[in-house]
């Protein structure tokens, strides 16, 4: 194959990736509607389409990786459109678009590392900015005409006024501002993230808004390049900030930047010759990225993602964090005792729990419905008096004491208010308070590291405490009397066998430590090179581990699926699905996805994001259209021992909103505490079931490990899983 038909090959793969990657579309079809947009107004779409085949061609022949979502393919096709939208049809003017395109891959090159460096900046539009304002005057200078050009959103008379103005806003983030490329753009916003085109459009209507409070004039051009950067800034910031109140303000905050640079670069650089294009935008998101830093202030230490995603990923991540006892805005503390105790006082409690101590928890431990026997006349009668108190979270130990009497029944110690106590270090200026401990249990020293289930005293009664019980709070500061943030308890057991990962109990409910099952922790044990082969219906599957650059481990399967893998001691845990198509992939990961490690029948819930499972177009289109940001499902498991196979078998039962009915699927899982799962099964209305079951462990040799393989003799599984 020649050079050249290989470049042009190269070409079609590339470009509708790049005219998507605006939208962090995943596949050509959203970039085809964006290239289609565009080619509604010929002179303009083709320059772009030139100038973005010129970059891939010189991409190519320096033999330069492509830039993270084809950055520098979309700066080149911008290129183009910007001198198609700004000057009459000309020879010359595709002349230039190619030579803006093969500039623009030097130019992303060489920004870059520098914007790295410079407080970890985004590349964004730097290359277009820099081709555009080289190329715009040099067409001026060749005498080329400019276009005539009125408000496209003025145009056609029979859509509403708002409704043009909003689509001429899609439409001017590719130089086309007019509704009917805008209506086509919106079916591709629509298609890749309908978060992203609802903040484009916010962020427009802000902008524009701006501007005419202050008086500007609607026919000008000042609202429409206002509209066009706020739109910009509104959606670049909506892929780069965690979903949360403060990103909105962060993004409005943007906005607002963005429409104040518009009027300013505006009035310096019109008179220069140089339209400001998308100058403001970039300045504004710089500004924010700048000044809203970690270093600057803890609070914005979880703030920007570590790569970009629509707000529809974001939040389906955020939904299964939070669904797995993991989330940012709140602490999460394994329980401070062994077996079962019961919460006697919970957050904003009616006796001590109030004001800035509001977010504490009390636990005591009841029989038959009192926590005491006897005549309760003596410490000894509670129940609670005595257990053990153990470390709910891994730090440091800040402070601690040790010599506080314990009270008589029903006295009080208002001297010595938290009495014997032990206060944890955590995340960075946070401790965690244990207090009320029998006087001389304290078992831990400062400065001594502490893990979860690491004994640290006795439950006592010193203090503010007419009985013995364990009191537990996170505070901000490491000072006694530390106002109080949220925290919440993992991975407990509820009085009727629910596995609760995240949650904060109310009074009176029943709490307990389930015991791990070292069994399954060791068949769930994921060493590189494990791989487990099974049955399915027409040939086999397998599935091996993978060890990554930085230590993450993923399963992948034969067909290239992916998801990374958390093995702790109470939870096996898979997240981020990415890869190839794998339907049977999809079934194991409802199957197993979140798999406690732990004894005895349990039910649990998760919340898998909608990429686990292979849905069709129009599955998701009905998700979409019921709820833009939705993409979760909720799922609720069971399992039991199932005597017959000696096996333990987990239902799960999934559910998505979607227009029309709810998409349900059904799963099972099949693990032996020898050899982990062992067969697994997924069924869903309008789909084939899947069944597989497991035919043979074994390990890929490398650097020495041997490779080695068991059958299904010695490793027993359960082909198509006979019901």
């Amino acid at each position: 194959m020649s050079s050249a038909a290989q470049a042009l090959r190269e070409s079609g793969r590339r470009l509708p990736v790049a005219y998507g990657a605006l939208f962090l579309a995943t596949g050509p079809a959203a970039g085809s509607l964006v290239l289609a947009a565009t080619l509604l107004d010929p002179a303009v779409g083709l320059l772009g389409l030139a100038a973005g085949f010129a970059a891939v061609a010189v991409r190519a022949g320096l033999r330069m990786p492509a830039l993270a979502g084809e950055a520098e393919v979309l700066n080149a096709v911008y290129v183009g459109l910007v001198l198609g939208a700004f000057h009459a049809p000309d020879v010359r003017l595709l002349a230039l678009a190619l030579a803006g395109g093969a500039l623009v891959v030097p130019l992303g090159s060489a920004f870059g590392p520098l914007l790295r460096q410079a407080r970890d900046l985004p590349l964004l539009g730097a290359p277009f900015l820099c081709a555009a304002w080289t190329l715009l005057p040099a067409a001026r200078a060749l005498g080329i005409p400019l276009r005539g050009w009125a408000p496209a959103f003025l145009f056609p008379a029979w859509i509403a006024p708002q409704a043009s103005a909003a689509l001429s806003t899609l439409g001017a983030l590719f130089y086309v501002a007019n509704p009917l490329s805008g209506a086509v753009l919106a079916f591709a916003v629509l298609l890749a993230s309908p978060g992203l085109g609802l903040a484009a459009v916010a962020g427009g209507a802000l902008a524009w808004g701006l501007v005419a409070a202050g008086g500007v004039a609607a026919g000008s051009a000042l609202p429409v390049l206002a509209a066009f950067n706020g739109a910009l800034t509104a959606l670049v910031l909506c892929t780069r900030a965690t979903p949360s109140g403060r990103s909105l303000v962060a993004i409005a905050g943007g906005v607002v930047a963005a429409t104040l640079l518009s009027a300013a670069l505006w009035w310096t650089l019109w008179p220069l010759g140089l339209p400001p294009l998308s100058a403001p935008f970039l300045l504004a998101v710089w500004l924010v990225r700048a000044a809203l830093r970690a270093d600057q202030s803890a609070f914005w230490s979880r703030f920007w993602l570590p790569a970009p995603a629509r707000p529809e990923d974001s939040l389906g991540r955020q939904r299964l964090a939070k669904a797995r006892g993991v989330d940012g805005t709140s602490i999460g503390l394994r329980l401070p005792f062994a077996g079962r105790m019961d919460v006697s006082q919970a957050m904003d409690g009616a006796h001590t729990h109030c004001g800035p101590w509001r977010y504490a928890l009390d636990f005591v431990r009841t029989e038959n419905g009192l926590s005491f026997g006897g005549d309760g006349v003596q410490l000894a009668d509670f129940h609670s008096f005595d257990l053990p108190v153990l470390s709910p979270a891994w730090g440091t130990v800040l402070s601690c004491r040790n010599d506080v009497p314990d009270n008589a029944p029903g006295e009080i110690n208002l001297r010595d208010n938290w009495g014997n106590h032990v206060l944890i270090g955590v995340h960075g200026d946070h401790g965690v308070l244990l207090a009320h401990l029998r006087q001389g249990s304290v078992a831990v020293q400062p400065g001594q590291w502490v893990v979860p289930g690491m004994r640290i005293g006795a439950c006592g009664n010193s203090g503010r405490s007419t009985q013995p019980h364990l009191h537990l709070h996170v505070q901000q500061g490491g000072w006694l009397g530390a106002p109080t943030r949220p925290f919440h308890l993992s991975g407990y057991r509820q009085v009727d066998g629910c596995l609760v990962l995240d949650g904060t109990p109310a009074r009176g409910e029943a709490l307990e430590t389930p015991s791990p099952n070292p069994g399954l922790a060791q068949a769930f044990r994921l060493p590189a090179g494990r791989e487990w082969r099974f049955a399915v219906e027409g040939g086999s599957w397998a599935l091996a581990v993978r060890i990554g650059l930085f230590g993450e481990t993923a399963l992948v399967s034969d067909a290239q699926a992916r998801m990374q893998a958390c093995h702790g001691d109470l939870l096996f845990a898979l997240h981020r699905r990415d890869g190839a198509p794998d339907p049977v992939f999809d079934a194991f990961a409802l199957a197993f996805g979140l798999t406690p490690l732990t004894e005895g029948d349990c039910c649990w819930r998760d919340a898998p994001t909608i990429d686990t499972l292979g849905i069709t177009a129009w599955q998701r289109l009905r998700v979409a259209l019921r709820n833009p940001l939705r993409r979760n499902f909720e799922s609720r498991y069971q399992r039991h021992w199932d005597s017959r196979r000696r096996l333990w078998v987990q239902h799960g039962r999934h559910r998505l909103p979607a227009l029309g009915g709810d998409i349900v699927a059904e799963s099972d899982g099949y693990l032996s505490e020898a050899s982990g799962p062992v067969g697994f099964r997924l069924s869903m209305a309008g789909r084939r079931e899947i069944r597989a079951g497991l035919c043979g462990i074994g390990n890929r040799g490398d650097h020495g490990i041997p490779a080695w393989s068991v059958g299904q003799g010695a490793a027993p599984g359960i082909p198509l899983l006979t019901p």
